[in-house]
């Protein structure tokens, strides 16, 4: 079902600004298939829907009652093997999650996007590193030129409330059946902050988790993401002061009811 990884531990823990890889046509077709009926399947109201000043998409409620692909799929990407195969690409003796706490499946309309931004640090419960982060595109009748390309950038230690970042160093495309992996460090900046441009039927879907480990090499001790504005981006002093409230990991949710104009 999952294909071998295309690039050396070596390749991949170089990366600038981060190590961070997509490799293509990852899961045999006819399964990526399924499982891509499978999402597009479930009812929107079974999703979270997420649109606040630096977010929106769908995002799936329950991650205890995946259907049946998607189980298998998660089944083998959190299997021993597997982990000990990605551990020897990334470096680190990575750790499954028990509590599911960073899976997710995500889905994306059109005019929907992701600010640039670095994840949290730490498990808000295990308090373990949250190491690296895995994700599948699934995407439905995705073409390149509707946008919303996952963007790497080159920024500042994310530790710091003032950080901010500098240059796009490469943009990834949602096409289907793209698998995206990259370690979680201080300077990870990435999202799709380019809104989708698609028809009604087209759908960016994203399928992702993330790994723990117990290092302690890095200072992002972040419990929720913190979003930075890209150098182009317009001047926007309200949206400025509301990034530290969405990185806070007891107030974040206030962001979410915030009426943002």
């Amino acid at each position: 079902m999952l294909r071998g990884f295309n690039i050396s531990p070596h390749q991949y823990q170089s990366t600038n600004p981060y190590p961070h890889m997509f490799m293509d046509n990852y899961l045999e077709e006819n399964f990526a298939l399924k499982l891509q009926k499978e999402i597009l399947d479930i009812p929107d109201s079974d999703f979270d829907r997420y649109d606040n000043p630096f977010e929106q998409k769908y995002t799936l409620r329950d991650k205890n009652n995946y259907p049946s692909n998607l189980r298998l799929l998660m089944d083998n990407l959190t299997s021993d093997n597997f982990i000990k195969e990605l551990s020897n690409l990334v470096g680190y003796n990575l750790i499954n999650d028990p509590t599911k706490n960073f899976w997710g499946v995500h889905k994306y309309k059109s005019g929907d996007k992701l600010d640039i931004h670095v994840d949290a640090g730490i498990h808000p419960i295990t308090k373990l590193k949250k190491q690296v982060t895995l994700g599948l595109y699934l995407s439905y009748e995705w073409d390149e030129k509707y946008g919303c390309d996952l963007e790497i950038w080159k920024g500042d230690n994310s530790k710091n409330s003032d950080a901010k970042i500098y240059r796009c160093v490469s943009r990834i495309p949602p096409v289907f059946n793209r698998l995206i992996i990259f370690t979680c460090d201080d300077y990870s900046w990435h999202g799709n902050p380019e809104p989708c441009q698609c028809p009604d039927k087209s759908k960016r879907i994203f399928v992702t988790l993330s790994y723990l480990s117990d290092s302690k090499n890095f200072e992002n001790n972040r419990q929720k993401a913190y979003f930075v504005a890209r150098p182009s981006d317009p001047i926007d002093l309200e949206k400025d002061q509301l990034r530290l409230l969405r990185a806070d990991p007891v107030r974040y949710k206030e962001i979410y009811t915030y009426n943002y104009n």
